[in-house]
Formats: structure tokens, C-alpha cells, sequence
């Protein structure tokens, strides 16, 4: 396994890990940012993510499956601890539920996820639900393609959406009823230009925060519609 691959992977887990020292400490019935979402369902969910992760990459590696962990947090994060040094080349496919990817990008897609629940979890909790900073790296990799799998019908006008402060920053393209995707182009303005950290553009991409906690600049109405434009996850 590619080292870059596996430091992904030990960063989900760290991450799933982090969240299940943590979720003892909340009701369950307690509401999180999550619209609907209780802390147990989201413990719910995190712990089905992390068994369902970990049983895919046993999978391509040909390992036999594992004992189920349902409602067992505890024996899901193990189980992902597991996968961690497991030797699969990193262009391996592995399935999940958004599809059929390589290996290198399942790796940093399961290091968002993870990273992305422990933070809705310190939110519940009042904590500090900024993410780390190997957090945002792996964010960074997947948050384009991911705005790809999800997008919805672009708006009949075209537009440029910037999202600045992550990585290189993305530019979304509403063009011919089509998405296009690529890197903002300083000397071509945008039609709406959304700036925060990176942090913050992790969190306004995954609908945890309102465009209106971010700068903002162009037409207002492309990034209070971002969500609808591209729902999820």
C-alpha cells in the first residue's frame, strides 16, 4: 500500500476514533447540526460507515469478513484500525456506496467522512469542531470530485462559483446545462466567489455552515443555492 494511501486511512481512523472517546459524553437524543439528526443517530451511522469502510478494503485484499459490529462502535473502529497496514496496491477498486473508486481515493473519501462526523459530534458537544489540519489535506482531494458525483441540474444561466481558502480552490461552471469543474482563474472573474478558510469551505460544501458565515462576493444567490445545486452528503 502506497504510504500516502495509509496515512489517509490512519487519519480516518484516528478520526473515528476521536469520535467514539467522545460520544459517551452526549445523549443520545441530543440534537446535533444535522437536520433530524440525534447524536445516536449519528452514532448510529458512524458506526455502520466505519464496519462498511473497513469490510470493503478486506474485501480487495482477500480477507474473509468479519463478525458483524452492528450498534458496536467500539468493534467497528477496531475493525477499521485493522485495514490500516493492510497491502493492497493503491489503484486497487474498491466499492462503496458512492461507487466503484481507486483505493487512493477511497482512502482520503473515508478520511472526509470520518473527519466530517467527529467534527459534527464536537459541535453537539460545544467543543472546538474545527478540523485538523491532515483532515483538511485529505478534504482536499475529494471535495471536487465528490461535488461531481452529487451535482444536480445547473441553473439555465451560466455561472462561475468559486470556492477559495481549500487547496487550490474549485470552480464550478453552470454552462449549456451542464457542471464543469476546474481551478479558479484569477484573470477570468467568477459570478460568485465563496472565501473562508479551509476549514470553512470543507464545512459550507458539506451544508454544515450557511454561506452567509463566509465571505461572500458577486451574485449572493449562487451561494445560498449551493446546496440545492449540490446536496449532501
Amino acid at each position: 500500500m502506497a504510504e500516502e494511501t495509509r496515512r489517509y486511512l490512519g487519519t480516518a481512523h484516528a478520526a473515528y476514533q476521536r469520535f467514539a472517546d467522545r460520544v459517551s459524553r452526549a445523549d443520545r437524543d441530543q440534537p446535533t447540526r444535522l437536520e433530524g439528526w440525534t447524536v445516536g443517530d449519528l452514532a448510529d451511522h458512524v458506526t455502520w460507515g466505519a464496519a462498511m469502510e473497513a469490510e470493503a478494503i478486506r474485501v480487495i485484499a482477500g480477507g474473509a469478513g468479519v463478525d458483524t459490529v452492528e450498534g458496536d462502535l467500539a468493534a467497528a473502529v477496531g475493525a477499521f484500525e485493522q485495514i490500516i497496514d493492510v497491502d493492497v496496491p493503491a489503484e486497487t477498486m474498491v466499492t462503496v456506496p458512492a461507487g466503484t473508486v481507486p483505493l487512493a481515493f477511497a482512502a482520503p473519501l473515508f478520511a472526509f467522512e470520518a473527519a466530517l462526523h467527529a467534527s459534527d459530534l464536537e459541535h453537539a458537544l460545544g467543543e472546538d469542531a474545527r478540523l485538523r489540519a491532515e483532515e483538511l489535506d485529505a478534504c482536499a482531494v475529494v471535495i471536487g470530485p465528490m461535488l461531481d458525483l452529487v451535482a444536480t441540474m445547473p441553473p439555465a444561466e451560466p455561472i462561475a462559483l468559486d470556492l477559495v481558502g481549500l487547496g487550490e480552490g474549485i470552480r464550478l461552471m453552470a454552462r449549456d446545462g451542464v457542471w464543469r469543474r476546474g481551478v479558479p482563474d484569477r484573470a477570468v472573474g467568477a459570478t460568485t466567489t465563496v472565501s473562508g478558510t479551509a476549514d470553512d469551505i470543507v464545512l459550507f460544501a458539506a451544508g454544515r455552515v450557511a454561506a452567509d458565515a463566509l465571505e461572500v462576493s458577486g451574485d449572493r444567490t449562487h451561494a445560498e443555492r449551493f446546496k440545492q445545486y449540490f446536496p449532501g452528503p
